[in-house]
């Protein structure tokens, strides 16, 4: 029974991403560890040695560890622990074991999920809505003046509805004019302060439809005003393409791609997006017949230069750093951006991206 139990350990282990372990007590030493263990600790196949791997449980976690190890041996059973090793570059990672004590073999049969990432995101989530929570107090505080004095402009402007001229109209809505875009410039600078900052996090993959969620992305627009001033399609010659990526983050890229089409697209401009499945990777692109992007600009297009930021046609503000975050995005997918444009004709930015 237990070669059979051992047989199946040994074919979950041979697929699988996270590190598997049976950890033989009496002999002390490992029986079986499977590819994914051996790449978490650098280690190799026939020579596992356990002072080693205990020489990468980060000294703060030793510990804990020796503690969860005597735990599990007096109770039995199935436990779950988490601790911290040191990977040979000095990095941290966080590991979550998941343990069971086979009393009757006096063995540990154990599994290693690597969950770096998501702790790294977790922690870097609460340090985002931290200074959030900060960027809220500070906007309240400066805010609150400059709408006081756009409500006393009106008020006084009320009061002299039929007993002022026209001009002294004019200048009451010009001042309003003017501190409703001071305080625009504000929240814009600190919004995009936010955004350049959370857009570090690091991504999550997770298998998704390509399709459906580009679809979702069009559908969006083609439901709001913006149809009755731009004409939005998808097209893809698949029904559907499933593939790896951080869904969520590769959304914000392609709805401000669309974003940028529609700022430099005229009236009644046509913005189209696509897919096309190359096999191994993915195609996407987002095309438009707007004005097109000049050659001085699309030298610097992805990069922190303020130099290639420039107004919509109807005098929109640029969204700020935005075409070097997408970038930023694009290149944690381990994927490439570029882009073909023609003043006067319009402009179609290209994503491939692996699927795995």
């Amino acid at each position: 029974m237990a070669e059979i139990r051992n047989d199946i350990f040994f074919k979950m282990g041979s697929s699988a991403l996270d590190g598997y372990f049976i950890f033989d007590i009496q002999r002390s030493s490992f029986t079986y560890v499977n590819d994914a263990f051996i790449i978490l600790f650098n280690c190799l196949e026939n020579s596992i040695d356990i002072k080693q791997l205990w020489s990468a449980v980060h000294d703060e976690d030793k510990d804990h560890l020796q503690s969860c190890y005597e735990e599990l041996l007096a109770d039995g059973g199935t436990k779950k622990y988490v601790f911290r090793i040191l990977s040979v570059d000095e990095t941290v990672k966080y590991l979550k074991c998941s343990a069971y004590f086979d009393q009757e073999h006096n063995e540990i049969y154990g599994v290693l999920d690597d969950f770096t990432t998501a702790q790294e995101n977790k922690t870097h989530i609460e340090q985002i809505n931290g200074r959030k929570n900060v960027t809220l107090e500070v906007l309240s505080h400066d805010l609150k003046e400059p709408l006081g004095m756009i409500k006393m402009a009106v008020s006084s402007m009320e009061n002299k509805i039929g007993r002022v001229a026209e001009e002294e109209f004019k200048d009451s809505l010009q001042f309003i004019a003017d501190v409703c875009e001071r305080n625009l410039k504000l929240i814009r600078s600190m919004v995009n302060h936010e955004f350049l900052k959370s857009s570090v996090v690091a991504i999550k993959r997770e298998r998704v439809d390509l399709i459906w969620e580009l679809k979702d992305v069009v559908r969006f627009y083609k439901r709001s005003h913006l149809r009755e001033i731009r004409n939005f399609t998808f097209s893809s010659g698949q029904e559907k393409i499933f593939m790896f990526l951080d869904s969520m983050k590769f959304m914000q890229v392609v709805n401000n791609l669309i974003s940028n089409a529609i700022k430099f697209t005229s009236f009644g401009g046509n913005i189209e997006v696509n897919a096309e499945d190359r096999g191994e990777t993915v195609v996407v692109s987002v095309s438009d017949n707007g004005i097109g992007i000049p050659e001085k600009i699309k030298e610097k297009l992805f990069q922190n230069e303020k130099s290639v930021l420039r107004q919509g046609l109807n005098g929109e503000e640029s969204g700020g750093l935005g075409m070097s975050i997408i970038k930023d995005i694009v290149d944690l997918h381990h994927g490439r951006i570029w882009l073909v444009s023609e003043q006067g004709i319009g402009t179609t930015f290209y994503i491939e991206l692996p699927k795995q």
